[in-house]
């Protein structure tokens, strides 16, 4: 009788383990984020999943050239990220309290710098604007855009406008 009940708990707590696992890999293939720069930008990145990828602001003749120093601002790429890094990132944004941000978060500065923000997560979707991401923006926003830079990995450095 004792091995009986011992097998049950084994197999009870080996198919909680399981859903758990489950349950966290849905998690990390339902996560999208959009993070839209302004400015001297006007460039896009999507995190979906694991795939990290950098839209640029599309230019109709790139005068830059191969050479240029700017030109990685001009090409798209994409970059995988690692599943922990991906966790990492998710725990981070369900301890800001994200959730609960305004939509929208104004500055009374000329020269501003945009920010918007689209986090769908498990269910929940949350867009949040700045107009300017240093000015009264939530410090998880500018975060979140430094750690998708640095997840991307071309030193996609922002831009800072004069004055």
């Amino acid at each position: 009788m004792k091995k009986l009940i011992l097998f049950l708990f084994i197999i009870i707590f080996f198919t909680n383990c399981s859903r758990s696992i489950e349950k966290k890999d849905e998690i990390l293939n339902s996560i999208e984020i959009k993070l839209e720069r302004g400015a001297f930008h006007y460039d896009t990145f999507i995190l979906k999943d694991t795939l990290l990828t950098f839209y640029p602001e599309k230019l109709s003749n790139n005068a830059l050239g191969n050479e240029s120093e700017l030109a990685k601002y001009y090409q798209k790429s994409e970059q995988y990220i690692s599943k922990a890094q991906l966790m990492s990132l998710i725990q981070k944004i369900e301890t800001s309290n994200i959730w609960k941000l305004n939509e929208n978060y104004s500055c009374d500065r000329s020269c501003k710098s945009n920010l918007k923000i689209t986090i769908q997560l498990g269910g929940k979707k949350k867009i949040i604007s700045c107009d300017d991401y240093k000015c009264g923006c939530p410090e998880i926003l500018q975060y979140l855009e430094n750690e998708l830079i640095i997840l991307h990995g071309k030193d996609l450095k922002r831009i800072h406008l004069p004055g």
